[in-house]
């Protein structure tokens, strides 16, 4: 699933070059890929609207067939919604087809999005999407669409809930000093631990780029990565040096983290992350969505919702691995001070995709 972890960076980095805000960035690329997906298989499928899309989806060259692309998705979705045991970390992956003003999908179309990426379909204005959204993000996110004036809508929601496989220790969280990207030092609350023995999390550093830290959820299914840029290193491009070739993690006898608690959201509008990745025809009266409907439609905008909230006991996020282990020589226990703007990835290691990514540059409230 390389291609698909590569468009999922790539789409992030775009994000967050063009609509990022003081507090950060944050969004979910599987999110996105899977409604860009149910747009793809609308397509018609020799037309430049179709490669477009197919180009930015799969993050390869050349890029795979649709078919291939779509089986790939289909098992990820299986896998990233599998049932852990109790307390395990989990996530809800959904797909809606919503049609409004009388338009009409082809049923061989709905057909085809219901066997593949389980989609529901029906008619509903903006109201009956956001609550399908609201339902689908237990609540996280309740408005995605702002008004009725619209012929179809595509929708995915991801929702993930983890507890830490190691907690922190609420009574070792404490006031510190977090210098943001504005340049503006606040104070927030830094939740403190020691992993080590039976507890010992994987360290990743590529020197003078970046340091990055694994901490596991229980269920082991998925795990974040805290990624610390190196002093003078902006966090995009150690995030982007990460997302080409990833350093290996390794165990080591013990490390000593403080992060801060936080909760970053994002909303935008995902029209120019995608017109300056190449998916330009899909938007004009050039677009050829041909299998989905005879209505002659075109995207007039794509809009996502993110969240994240990670404290002292795990992680909450929403959107509409093997690790080699390996012997280390004694040395000091590192220290990794997430006390300046820093990345922040949600994986899935079975698939290894980033199912979240976010940067976090201001966390204080």
């Amino acid at each position: 699933m390389s291609g698909l972890s590569a468009a999922s960076y790539s789409l992030f980095l775009e994000a967050l070059a063009t609509t990022s805000t003081p507090k950060g960035c944050f969004l979910s690329p599987l999110s996105i890929i899977y409604a860009l997906s149910l747009a793809l298989n609308g397509a018609g499928p020799s037309s430049p609207t179709h490669a477009e899309l197919l180009g930015v989806i799969s993050g390869a060259q050349p890029a795979p067939s649709e078919a291939s692309l779509n089986s790939e998705l289909g098992r990820a979705m299986t896998l990233l919604s599998a049932p852990g045991g109790e307390d395990a970390s989990f996530m809800l992956v959904a797909n809606s087809l919503w049609t409004n003003r009388g338009t009409q999908l082809k049923a061989e179309y709905v057909e085809q999005m219901k066997t593949i990426f389980q989609a529901t379909a029906g008619p509903g204005g903006a109201a009956d999407v956001n609550a399908w959204v609201s339902q689908a993000t237990r609540g996280m996110i309740t408005q995605l669409l702002q008004s009725d004036d619209f012929d179809a809508v595509l929708a995915n929601a991801i929702y993930f809930k983890g507890l830490w496989s190691h907690a922190f220790k609420k009574e070792l969280t404490s006031e510190r000093d977090f210098k943001t990207g504005a340049g503006a030092t606040k104070a927030v609350p830094m939740m403190h631990r020691e992993f080590e023995g039976p507890d010992r999390v994987p360290l990743a550093r590529k020197q003078g780029v970046y340091e990055a830290v694994e901490l596991p959820y229980k269920g082991d299914t998925f795990t974040a990565i805290a990624l610390l840029p190196a002093e003078g290193v902006e966090v995009a491009a150690a995030l982007k040096d990460f997302a080409a070739a990833p350093e290996a993690f390794r165990a080591l006898p013990k490390c000593k983290v403080w992060m801060p608690k936080f909760k970053v959201s994002s909303s935008l509008s995902l029209t120019p992350v995608l017109q300056h990745l190449g998916v330009k025809s899909a938007f004009g009266g050039s677009a050829d969505f041909s299998r989905l409907s005879a209505s002659g439609l075109h995207i007039s905008d794509v809009v996502h919702k993110a969240v994240v909230e990670v404290d002292e006991e795990g992680t909450v996020a929403a959107a509409a691995t093997a690790i080699m282990m390996t012997r280390a020589m004694p040395m000091p226990a590192p220290e990794l001070v997430f006390d300046r703007p820093f990345a922040f990835i949600i994986k899935h290691k079975p698939t290894g995709l980033p199912a979240f990514v976010g940067v976090v540059s201001d966390p204080s409230e």
